[in-house]
């Protein structure tokens, strides 16, 4: 995979694959929430909300155009099948955010809960 923002090679850092020219990261889509969830230590929702900067960068998985959302205060691009491209900075931005997203009430809680359980044992 190559960087969306300047098209140097990523390499596998942990949990994303990291950019060594521009500091920038890809997290995966399945990798988000649970990297979020650990940062808040609670379940969580995510608000994506549109956003409308104009560039327009090309998901490292498969090309296809990402489109420019926003999570919190922090502007990002994103492939929803895939992932989502993090800025210099920006996934540190997120994880400092991350309680924000905590899922509301304690039985929506317990229903994620079960949610996720039953999605295991499949």
């Amino acid at each position: 995979m190559n960087c969306p923002s300047c098209s140097a090679s990523l390499h596998q850092a942990g949990r994303t694959y990291k950019c060594e020219t521009c500091d920038g990261a890809w997290v995966k889509s399945e990798v988000l929430v649970p990297l979020l969830e650990q940062s808040a230590s609670a379940l969580i929702e995510l608000p994506w909300e549109p956003n409308t900067e104009n560039h327009v960068r090309a998901c490292p998985e498969c090309d296809a155009k990402m489109e420019t959302v926003k999570l919190g205060t922090v502007a990002l691009d994103r492939h929803e099948p895939h992932g989502v491209w993090f800025d210099h900075k920006e996934l540190a931005a997120l994880l400092g955010q991350a309680k924000d997203f905590r899922v509301g009430s304690h039985e929506e809680v317990h229903i994620g809960i079960l949610e996720r359980l039953a999605g295991l044992f499949k």
